[in-house]
């Protein structure tokens, strides 16, 4: 029996030599300092953030008609209302679908002025029954009204800045 073992034992060794593999000789590693230059900033300048737009004058009780007791023009009234701050210059605009705007009279509001004062346009008789959209110019500034506020930091069409 124990020659049986012997065998076994050189039978096993045989047949695993095979699958041996003896490690590959540790190569020389020589570490070379890797100088990394510091990323170039772009040329171009940080952006500015664009201001939330802030409600900066209300319209309300906007309504048009033809004639009331004074004049037989089509007309439109209001009421125009800044809530803080001092104007010299506030200009209620109509402007309709085909770019044609039309505005009222110019009045300062608040300072040493009420800040609520009524506004009248006049528009032509064609529009009678069409709803402009409204924009609000306080001392040069245009505000689109969105929902009877007048918004800054909102676009503006050409149409209403150039006329």
């Amino acid at each position: 029996m124990r020659h049986f073992l012997t065998v076994l034992v050189t039978l096993a060794v045989l047949m695993t030599a095979g699958c041996v593999e003896e490690p590959a000789p540790a190569a020389t590693v020589t570490a070379t300092p890797v100088t990394t230059a510091p990323a170039a900033a772009p040329d171009t300048p940080a952006s500015t953030p664009t201001p939330a737009p802030e409600a900066v004058a209300f319209i309300s009780g906007i309504q048009c008609a033809v004639g009331d007791r004074s004049e037989a023009a089509y007309h439109c009234n209001g009421i125009v209302r800044i809530p803080k701050g001092a104007y010299e210059d506030v200009q209620v605009i109509a402007m309709y679908d085909d770019n044609n705007t039309f505005r009222s009279g110019s009045v300062p509001l608040g300072g040493n002025e009420p800040v609520m004062k009524p506004f009248v346009i006049f528009p032509d008789i064609k529009y009678q029954g069409k709803t402009p959209s409204y924009f609000v110019r306080l001392d040069g500034m245009f505000c689109p009204v969105v929902s009877g506020a007048a918004m800054s930091n909102m676009p503006v069409p050409d149409a209403v800045k150039n006329h």
